[in-house]
């Protein structure tokens, strides 16, 4: 079975795995298709366009986009996209400029809650150096790893759940497109729709079904059933809701790297892995738009 995993980040956002040694590490885990869905940005892409080439993997254009959204976090994954889309280009790098801004006030907010902790030591442990390279972008994750490495918590957990998460000290909201921009920039770009892992959207089965019904009128085609942060539980209802809808059943283990511990490329759940049909459903999807 040729194995795929649609959802997985690079140094390019907060993942700890370069582009180059995110490929090649598909390659020793068996994945014959691939997306690389780094935070509002594509700026991996031909970085691993290339290592693809080299190691054989065939390499669908992605990304994850951060939608408004409460009581949770909506995300959007875009697959098979083109990466040179002017509009889609033109909203990351604005969406990217309010992140750089938004960094130095998660400090300010951490340290007027008594931490020891500066923006200088944050990007040295995301990337060893102590200005912010060019093209890359810092994310909680990275304020987690620091964290850990000062002793202020131990795990990346502890670092969420105390100071980083929604309604902590640490937290400071970042820039979001609304879904129906997102959906459509995913659209205009060539590419498809998906909800990322949908249970961190926190809602009770019948609230989700109407938010659901509403993102298939914005034009969203495919839902993520399959995900790290699932049980077998939810994948059951997600897979209701895709029959429901008529969405795509698209999967990925969210794999971060060493930025987020417990989960490994290509896991979506004990048993679980998805086969190329779900690449072709997504093809077909496009194929036959209506709209």
């Amino acid at each position: 079975m040729k194995r795929v995993d649609f959802h997985m980040h690079t140094t390019h956002s907060d993942g700890s795995y370069t582009p180059e040694e995110l490929i090649r590490y598909c390659k020793e885990k068996g994945l014959a298709c691939v997306s690389v869905t780094d935070h509002d940005t594509m700026s991996s892409f031909e970085k691993c366009l290339q290592e693809a080439g080299r190691q054989g993997i065939e390499l669908v254009p992605g990304v994850e986009i951060s939608a408004q959204f409460d009581p949770g976090t909506l995300h959007i994954l875009g697959f098979f996209l083109n990466q040179n889309d002017a509009a889609l280009k033109n909203a990351f790098e604005d969406v990217q400029k309010a992140r750089r801004e938004r960094n130095p006030q998660i400090v300010e907010k951490l340290q007027a809650f008594g931490l020891d902790l500066t923006l200088e030591e944050v990007i040295h442990e995301a990337y060893g150096v102590r200005e912010m390279p060019a093209g890359k972008q810092l994310g909680r994750p990275h304020f987690a790893k620091t964290l850990i490495k000062k002793g202020i918590v131990k795990t990346h957990e502890e670092a969420f759940e105390k100071y980083l998460s929604k309604g902590k000290p640490g937290y400071v909201d970042k820039r979001r497109l609304s879904s129906k921009t997102a959906i459509s920039l995913i659209r205009q770009a060539g590419g498809i729709a998906s909800v990322a892992h949908p249970k961190q959207m926190r809602l009770d089965p019948e609230k989700l079904e109407k938010e659901i019904a509403r993102l298939v009128d914005e034009g969203l085609e495919a839902i993520e059933v399959y995900n790290s942060c699932q049980n077998a539980e939810d994948n059951k209802l997600f897979e209701k809701m895709a029959r429901r809808f008529d969405l795509v059943m698209t999967g990925g283990s969210d794999f971060h790297g060493a930025n987020k511990p417990g989960v490994d490329l290509g896991w979506m759940g004990d048993g679980i892995e998805l086969s190329y049909d779900m690449v072709e459903s997504l093809r077909n999807k496009i194929r036959h738009r209506s709209f």
